[in-house]
């Protein structure tokens, strides 16, 4: 008998029943353990839903901002990002105890298990070193990784107690990266349930899987006959379009995995056939599983590809695949049925990357409908016993509009005929939709009592209610927040990705991992993590028509979730929430003790401080709270590239220089915030503007040359408070790779500063001007110096043209007008003297500046005017 309890109430456990000893166990262990939950597969179950409805501890009552109970309780560390989702068991004997437990799979190829209730970690198992280098980058030229290990979701059989999980990763005397698939004892990690299984060697009409460029990023899923018979599922996603690696699924009999001798029943998507070579057609679905119904078939969406039938050698580009798992020896995988809504051949030439393989699939367990939606933002309601190939009307209704607000072009008056509405991304180009911004579907939505749910990139969540069997084409509510405001086109990734607790169909709480504003220069949060916030809303709501967000990790300065795993949902089990992140650690938030500062006091804070440098160093600042605890701080100029590399991830001023998933520069001494050379107009003559180059002439700098500027928005609660109105900080500036930090300081200020430090002392929601201690000053320049001057303008970030504020379009000074010029967001604003001073003022909405067809122009950041994007250059 296994040392765990297979829990009747188990989200998607396979239980067999054997006897009636076994079900009083069961039974037993249920009680023991208050009805908990296993979460053993992405989204919950094999429908793929999103929903636990066993949550019984947290509701919107105890989880709203305003009870101030519901914070971040621990974190889970790991040694490398991580890419899919956490798993959770309960009761599971493990490390000498019994544990409720969490599973994490990393990048670097490591499965780690941590006791969930506390986060100490019990065990992990390390599965071959990750693929690296120019491995790496023929595969991914842009991406966040170092380092590609294990990058799916992970799925566990608690009949046999065996994690399945494949990694990608390097072998001795084997050429290039390989994939292999591990069946983990759950109970311990060093023990194999099966010999592992090296997957490669696979072809279809002479097409082979390319170990070196196939992509495993999809969601691992059991499918389970009504015999009992079973199959591990592992699809892979492949190149883009024609002639690049396609995609495939694989299926392994688990009986035979564990005797060890088990076969590959193999689907490739997009194989050669008369038609021509074919290839693309990844199955990828933003890190979903595929879907499972109750048959055991299997159910996968296809991305670019080409699409022409032929039996036997279909290549199913942009398709919804039906596909039937035969047990046997050797068993087989193939199509029964397909839906196909486009080819990519029908959509005009510049529109392209029309990817429906990157929204997943959810089957619905109370009919036989099916949902998917990919990047153009519609959804497919598509009845699975009779999906229709390309015949429309077989669907279950017809298509409606998932993540953004249609809007007639041209004349037209159906989306159908008005295909251009969604920004693509290959090249990059503007459609009407969402102000000029992406509203692709990533991930599947979420499903629960007759609602739906979906969040696109750049647009709030959306709630479409089942009447009659249909879901379109009205709304039922929207959400109260946009995924990634603040980012201008062609908008950011990946909009918010769901999940949603309940205790049966009451006290419902939708889950939002959401982008919290993608900076310049990545829109696809390709190269650099995303600033991420993880938001909860209440789901009774939804009836008002408005969706009300009742709490999120930017609330309170310390609920920081971080950088959250790009495509993974928030995990909700027994009483607690884990996020997955690129931070290299899984937070997890729960009931505890009230925060002692639950309302944050956000101003707009400036620093400029005097220092010369030489070609090749750069300036920092580290700074405290007394005492030295670190104050959070958002920084708001994105516009110089070279110190972007070392903002990403720097969310504090703190004195420990570098920061989870931030980058630190050469030398010894390490980094701290960084800080953007700045010169006075007087002084400027040749330099370019703080307002498109983030470095040079700042409207705020009337001091002179080699003023270096930090200009946030700080957390002035967190400062000490002098009990007189004034926020303090302290601060200290340093330059790497050397001489590194300034010498000690005696500041003498108006005010002065309300004790004794060696650093400098600055009031938060001021421009505070220092000189740094390094030596050698001009004449005229006192290190022990300090100026405080109130700001010219106070508006908090993010903002951008859906958004923007009176002060923000017509009140933000500037230094030269007719000359100096800026973005808000599509907006495109020059300076203009205006009653006697010199302020932006918007002259043109680039997304309303035609770009040809139904395409608009962009605001291009570095030059602050309206620019038409092509290929290889998106106006950033």
């Amino acid at each position: 008998m296994m040392t765990y309890c297979l829990h009747t109430i188990s989200l998607n456990a396979r239980v067999p029943v054997r006897s009636i000893a076994l079900i009083v166990f069961m039974i037993a262990c249920v009680l023991h353990v208050n009805s908990q939950v296993n979460v053993t597969e992405r989204g919950y179950n094999k429908f793929r839903t999103g929903a636990n409805t066993s949550e019984t501890i947290l509701t919107p009552a105890n989880v709203t901002s305003s009870a101030n109970k519901f914070h971040k309780q621990f974190v889970m560390r790991v040694d490398g990002k991580i890419e899919g989702s956490p798993l959770y068991v309960s009761n599971v004997q493990i490390a000498g105890g019994t544990h409720n437990v969490v599973y994490a799979a990393t990048m670097h190829n490591t499965v780690f298990v941590f006791d969930a209730d506390n986060g100490a970690q019990l065990s992990a198992r390390w599965l071959g070193n990750p693929v690296t280098g120019n491995d790496l980058h023929n595969l991914k030229p842009a991406t966040v990784h170092a380092e590609w290990g294990i990058l799916s979701t992970p799925v566990i059989d608690l009949a046999t107690g065996t994690l399945y999980v494949v990694r990608w990763g390097y072998e001795n005397n084997v050429t290039g990266p390989t994939f292999r698939l591990f069946g983990l004892d759950i109970t311990n990690l060093s023990n194999d349930k099966f010999q592992s299984v090296l997957m490669d060697g696979f072809s279809v009409g002479g097409k082979g899987f390319n170990h070196s460029l196939q992509v495993q990023r999809a969601g691992l899923a059991l499918a389970v006959k009504p015999g009992g018979q079973q199959a591990v599922v592992i699809a892979f996603g492949g190149g883009e379009g024609a002639g690049a690696s396609p995609g495939w699924v694989v299926a392994y009999d688990t009986a035979k995995l564990a005797t060890g001798n088990a076969t590959a029943n193999v689907w490739c998507s997009d194989p050669p056939n008369n038609s021509g070579g074919g290839g693309g057609g990844g199955i990828w679905m933003a890190n979903a599983a595929p879907a499972i119904d109750n048959n055991g078939d299997i159910f996968v969406v296809t991305g670019n590809g080409p699409y022409n039938p032929q039996f036997g050698l279909d290549q199913l580009g942009e398709s919804v695949v039906h596909l039937i798992w035969t047990p046997g020896d050797p068993g087989s995988l193939n199509v029964s049925d397909w839906f196909t809504p486009y080819m990519d051949a029908d959509r005009d030439e510049a529109h392209k990357d029309q990817d429906l393989a990157s929204g997943g699939v959810l089957a619905l367990p109370d009919e036989t409908g099916l949902i998917a939606g990919g990047k153009d933002g519609t959804y497919y309601h598509i009845n699975r016993s009779d999906m229709g190939k390309r015949d429309f009307t077989k669907l279950i209704e017809s298509p409606f509009v998932a993540s953004f607000d249609y809007q007639p072009t041209n004349g037209h008056t159906s989306l159908f005929e008005d295909l251009n509405q969604v920004t693509s991304t290959d090249p990059f180009t503007i459609g009407p939709a969402s102000g000029g911004r992406t509203a692709h579907i990533h991930g599947t939505g979420v499903y629960f009592n007759n609602l739906l749910f979906a969040q696109g990139e750049n647009n709030t969540v959306r709630v479409f209610s089942k009447t009659g069997g249909k879901f379109g084409p009205q709304l039922l509510a929207r959400g109260t927040s946009i995924a990634s405001i603040g980012t201008s086109s062609p908008g950011g990734m990946p909009g918010g990705i769901l999940s949603l607790s309940a205790n049966g169909t009451s006290q419902a709480i939708l889950w939002s991992n959401e982008a919290f504003g993608n900076l310049p220069n990545d829109p696809d949060a390709n190269q650099h993590p995303t600033p991420n916030v993880l938001r909860a809303y209440d789901v009774s709501t939804a009836a008002t028509g408005t969706l009300q967000s009742i709490w999120n990790s930017e609330a309170e300065p310390n609920d920081r979730v971080g950088d959250s795993t790009k495509f993974a949902p928030p995990l909700v089990a027994n009483g607690r929430v884990y996020q997955a992140t690129y931070d290299s650690q899984v937070v997890v938030y729960g009931l505890g003790n009230p925060s002692a500062t639950p309302t944050r006091d956000i101003r707009r804070t400036v620093v400029f401080i005097y220092g010369q440098t030489i070609p090749g160093q750069d300036m920092f600042v580290r700074g405290s709270t007394k005492g030295g605890g670190a104050i959070r701080i958002r920084h708001r100029n994105w516009l110089n590239p070279h110190t972007n590399v070392y903002r990403w991830g720097d969310a504090n001023l703190d004195l420990d220089g570098v920061e989870l998933g931030q980058a630190a520069p050469p030398g010894r001494f390490g980094g701290g915030s960084p800080v953007d050379w700045t010169t006075s107009l007087a002084q400027g003559a040749g330099q370019p503007y703080v307002s498109t180059a983030g470095f040079g002439i700042a409207d705020e700098n009337t001091f002179g040359m080699n003023y270096w500027m930090l200009d946030v928005d700080m957390d002035c609660e967190q400062a000490f408070d002098d009990g007189h109105g004034g926020k303090w900080f302290e601060l200290r500036a340093l330059i790497a790779p050397r001489p590194g930090p300034e010498a000690a300081v005696a500041q003498v200020s108006t005010p002065m500063p309300p004790y004794t430090s060696p650093n400098h002392m600055g009031l938060c929601g001021m421009v505070n001007v220092f000189v740094a201690n390094f030596g050698n000053l001009p004449a005229g320049l006192d290190a022990n110096s300090a100026q405080f001057i109130k700001p010219s303008y106070t508006y908090l970030t993010p903002v951008d043209d859906r958004n923007a504020s009176k002060d923000v379009l017509e009140n933000t000074p500037c230094a030269s007008p007719n000359i100096e010029n800026r973005c808000v967001g599509n907006l495109a604003q020059t300076c203009q003297s205006v009653n006697g001073g010199s302020f932006f003022r918007t002259v043109q909405n680039c997304n309303l500046k035609s770009a040809g067809g139904n395409y608009g122009q962009m605001c291009q950041k570095s030059t602050g005017q309206c620019c038409t994007p092509n290929e290889g250059n998106i106006c950033q």
